[in-house]
């Protein structure tokens, strides 16, 4: 009997020693972003927005092309940690890139792509876009992890963020860092996550258009570092429109932009992820959110998807934030069925007025 216990006082400080030096490797290597930072462009383009024309911009959360209609996740209900396999990343990927250039917008705000990670096979998607996307580019990491040690098997190495491209010439862009939620030890395999403001000069016009791109918190319990984060964008937003600038921001917000009911909310299991309601009452009268109230934007991955298939449940919660300086045309999702995502595209066409205010 005491060998047996000897035994099992060895393996359990063993396995407490090993998990010591994991919390020790992951605090040690923790990414640690200052509050801001210059972004270095990829690509270039010498032509300039323009006044009173006609621009598309494409927003999409496209889950590091490994999150289509076959996969679930296991922070949302599933049990997958990882996708099927590479076929799958490879494929979406590319349907991904596809649509986007069919639809042939002037700017793409990307969430949720990859640069080199173990979940998406060490596919380098930032560079990939970079090729097949023309015009002006710019990255920032929201995950840098070396390695995350959950679920099993576990995510392991990550590295992701928010990508912009425009057609058009960017001037810069800065990376801003935006709260973090979690505590200690958690933090140091979480996400960090920020927004990107790029700036670009438009012809006749001594303003300049600033394109935010930001993904907001997912799973904060408490909701409160959304709230953080959406506070400090929406102080970012006044400062720019006091200079005169044209903004427009495109996100996946992750918060119902659209009415939803007590009776649709309620009819989620409660275990299940449910987007709190978007809280507009910082945002200034000088911003407008935009969004397609007709086609949902995300699915849950508590399961493979199927439209018809009981406990597949839809948000609206991607679209858009625009300064009153900026005519919006239209906007509309773009209804993919999740196929290559568990997000659709929201597309919104603006103008650049000449207006003095």
């Amino acid at each position: 009997m005491k060998k047996f216990l000897k035994i099992l006082f060895f393996i359990f400080l063993s396995l407490l020693i090993l998990l010591a030096g994991g919390v020790g490797y992951l605090t040690l290597t923790e990414y640690k972003p200052a509050d801001v930072e210059k972004i270095t462009l990829a690509g270039r383009s010498e032509e300039k927005f323009s006044l009173n024309r006609e621009y598309k911009v494409l927003d999409w959360n496209i889950g590091f092309a490994g999150l289509d209609k076959d996969e679930d996740f296991f922070m949302d209900g599933g049990t997958n940690s990882l996708p099927i396999d590479k076929a799958h990343v490879e494929n979406n990927l590319e349907k991904i890139k596809n649509l986007t250039i069919k639809e042939n917008p002037d700017l793409v705000f990307f969430q949720e792509v990859d640069e080199n990670s173990k979940r998406s096979f060490g596919i380098n998607q930032v560079d990939y876009f970079n090729k097949n996307l023309q015009g002006t580019a710019a990255f920032a990491y929201n995950y840098k992890v070396k390695y995350v040690p959950y679920p099993f098997p576990p995510l392991g190495k990550i590295n992701s963020g928010i990508y912009t491209n425009s057609k058009y010439s960017l001037e810069n862009s800065t990376r801003y860092q935006l709260p973090v939620p979690f505590s200690y030890p958690v933090r140091v395999a979480n996400l960090k996550r920020a927004f990107t403001a790029s700036y670009a000069k438009i012809e006749g016009s001594d303003k300049n258009l600033v394109l935010i791109n930001v993904h907001f918190e997912a799973y904060d319990s408490d909701n409160e570092g959304k709230l953080a984060q959406t506070k400090k964008v929406f102080e970012f937003l006044e400062q720019e429109y006091a200079k005169g600038n044209y903004i427009i921001l495109g996100a996946d917000f992750n918060q119902a932009l659209n009415d939803i009911t007590e009776e649709e909310l309620n009819s989620i299991p409660e275990n299940l992820w449910r987007p709190k309601k978007f809280d507009l009452e910082g945002l200034s009268k000088n911003f407008k959110l935009y969004y397609d109230k007709t086609k949902p934007t995300a699915r849950l991955l508590n399961q493979a998807y199927n439209k018809n298939n009981k406990g597949t449940y839809t948000y609206t919660i991607d679209g858009f934030i625009v300064s009153n300086n900026v005519k919006v045309k239209s906007v509309q999702t773009i209804d993919e069925d999740f196929q290559n995502s568990d997000h659709n595209p929201v597309v919104l066409k603006f103008e650049l007025e000449n207006q003095a205010r």
